[in-house]
């Protein structure tokens, strides 16, 4: 019966850690999307250097942006890497997580792509991405390279995804995994930059870039954790890890400028 018992036990043991989704104490489990996220994890560099503090570093990838914030609330993963502080604090006011910037890692800056460039844009369309975070600063960066003269975003959001300005430049909000179509098909979009790579690659996407952000305009691209495990070893190896120069130069070496390294604690 004791042997009944104690089988029982273990099988019990078992289901939980397999059903339960979090790591052991010995790994890192991040959630991430594909490129650059998710790569830039699993480099060399960043392998290597948890292995050497006896860890493993395990990588969930993840093709949205809506599950790995709610995974990371829930406990399922032990940090994520896929997005920008704004899109992470309209999270956590829409929806209440608890979560926290743990580092910035890179930037990704939001370019405008198209087979060609064009010196008069009016009556041109352009696509953007599909969430409030990004809207404004789309309109930003029209603003600053001649497309539009001014804007409001009280009568613009990705609800209502249809505005056009006094100059006849139409911008509509789609679906992020379109805006790459668009351009394939000779239109303009402005695309966050991991989509880009993940739609072309580092070439290509350098290739199609008409214009984009300056260097000054800065949207890191994060670590978040739960609040509670800010100061977890876990973390603390995470960060030692994306903090190596080794890092850096993965990224400038493999990405040019699509993605910049911005690390900072």
């Amino acid at each position: 019966m004791k042997k009944l018992v104690s089988l029982l036990f273990v099988l019990v043991s078992l289901l939980c850690l397999a059903s339960c989704g979090g790591s052991d104490d010995k790994t890192i489990l991040v959630g991430a999307t594909p490129s650059p996220h998710a790569e830039i994890l699993e480099s060399d560099a960043v392998q290597n250097y948890i292995k050497s503090k006896g860890y493993t570093l395990e990588v969930k990838v993840y093709q949205d942006y809506v599950t790995p914030n709610k995974a990371l609330n829930d406990g399922a993963i032990d940090a994520n890497y896929f997005q920008h502080i704004p899109y992470l604090e309209e999270e956590i006011a829409t929806k209440g997580y608890d979560l926290a910037v743990a580092c910035k890692v890179h930037n990704e800056p939001l370019n405008l792509y198209g087979l060609e460039a064009k010196t008069d844009w009016s009556n041109t369309k352009v696509y953007v991405i599909d969430d409030a975070s990004n809207v404004e600063r789309a309109f930003k960066l029209l603003v600053a390279n001649g497309l539009l003269d001014s804007y409001s975003v009280e009568n613009f959001n990705a609800q209502h995804p249809v505005y056009t300005s006094s100059i006849g430049v139409t911008i509509e909000c789609i679906n992020a995994g379109l805006l790459h179509q668009k351009v394939t098909e000779g239109g303009y979009a402005v695309i966050p930059g991991n989509y880009a790579l993940n739609a072309w690659g580092a070439s290509n996407a350098a290739e199609y870039k008409v214009f984009g952000e300056s260097t000054e305009v800065a949207y890191p691209n994060i670590i978040a954790v739960k609040t509670a495990d800010l100061d977890s070893e876990k973390i603390k190896v995470l960060i030692e890890a994306l903090s190596q120069p080794e890092v850096q130069k993965f990224i400038e070496d493999t990405y040019g400028p699509t993605v910049n390294y911005v690390f900072e604690k």
